[in-house]
């Protein structure tokens, strides 16, 4: 079986971080590599991090951030297949072995497995009340279609062919925190091949813990500048990659846009030359249906969660837990809570 290179950017994660190692020690395929990226944590995560000995290779830098974190281990990283794995979350104990077997059967880039929120106190386990991902979007419409109307997925669900990482190039460092949805729409407009198998779960953990970017370089006013240029990024990407949009797909992103453009406005520090090719891009269509678009989708959630008691798009192919997805995640020691 080809090796696995784990990589995990951390920032003071020392409650955390030893129990997703130990996660991924014991797994039924045990990666070639646990690459740690320590992102300038002023807590004892790097006392915690070392305790594993040689079992993880650490790297320690100044605090810049999860996409310089992961571009440092994706560098040295030496297995054919990538897993990109957060401090905090944790893998049903088959979870590389599925994927890797999945990726090696079908010479696909990119695996996916379904995902769930959880909260963890001790050894009880509370989960949302659907697992995410339980088959893959619907195919009437492509991965970046979907992505564009508001579906998304995490990176620790995802095992990664190193081959294919390489050929799309690495985390922009000039965004954060939209790093992750721009990468990813760069891989999903990079012609990928895709496989699925449900035997494999991730556990998204739902906490206040310590994130990897500090509290400072993400206020509300950033983001919406961040994030205001990851629009624009996927705006470049869709004419690079000359992607076919629908004109539903097309309205429902326009109306994002418009949408934002009301955070972006309020920023003190917003860009003129972002506010304006935003506008522009914006007024392919006429406002008045950009807001009937968006009153549509609230009342399209509304009406999922009366009728399923879950607000997520098709996309997401929610679902409640199957008896073995319970299976997996008792099998890490945890009772499950209602």
């Amino acid at each position: 079986m080809p090796g696995i290179s784990v990589i995990i950017p951390n920032y003071n994660r020392e409650s955390l971080i030893g129990e997703t190692i130990a996660n991924l020690l014991a797994q039924t395929l045990p990666p070639q590599e646990i690459i740690v990226v320590d992102d300038g944590s002023t807590d004892k995560s790097v006392e915690v991090i070392r305790s594993f000995g040689n079992k993880v290779k650490l790297i320690q830098q100044a605090n810049q951030g999860p996409g310089t974190a992961r571009n440092a281990g994706l560098k040295i990283a030496s297995g054919e297949f990538v897993q990109f794995q957060d401090s905090d979350d944790l893998y049903s104990l088959n979870k590389l072995e599925m994927q890797a077997k999945l990726l090696e059967e079908t010479g696909s880039d990119i695996a996916f497995s379904p995902w769930v929120k959880l909260k963890i106190d001790g050894r009880n386990a509370a989960l949302e009340n659907h697992v995410l991902q339980q088959k893959m979007p619907p195919t009437k419409l492509s991965l970046p279609a979907w992505w564009l109307r508001g579906w998304s997925t995490v990176f620790q669900s995802l095992l990664f062919r190193k081959s294919f990482l390489t050929r799309v190039g690495f985390y922009r460092t000039d965004l954060m925190p939209s790093e992750d949805t721009e990468f990813f729409f760069r891989l999903l407009t990079s012609a990928p091949r895709v496989a699925f198998t449900d035997e494999a779960l991730t556990l998204y953990r739902v906490h206040n813990v310590n994130k990897i970017t500090q509290d400072e370089g993400t206020s509300s006013a950033r983001r919406a500048i961040d994030w205001a240029r990851c629009l624009q990024c996927m705006i470049e990407r869709c004419e690079v990659s000359e992607l076919k949009i629908d004109f539903i797909t097309r309205s429902v992103f326009l109306s994002s846009i418009r949408k934002h453009l009301h955070y972006l406005k309020a920023a003190p520090d917003a860009p003129v030359e972002l506010v304006d090719y935003l506008s522009e891009f914006a007024a392919q269509l006429p406002g008045g249906w950009l807001a009937a678009v968006e009153g549509w989708l609230r009342l399209a959630e509304q009406m999922r969660l009366r009728a399923h008691g879950s607000r997520w798009m098709p996309a997401y192919q929610a679902g409640v837990a199957t008896e073995n997805q319970l299976r997996l995640i008792r099998e890490l020691g945890f009772d499950l809570k209602s």
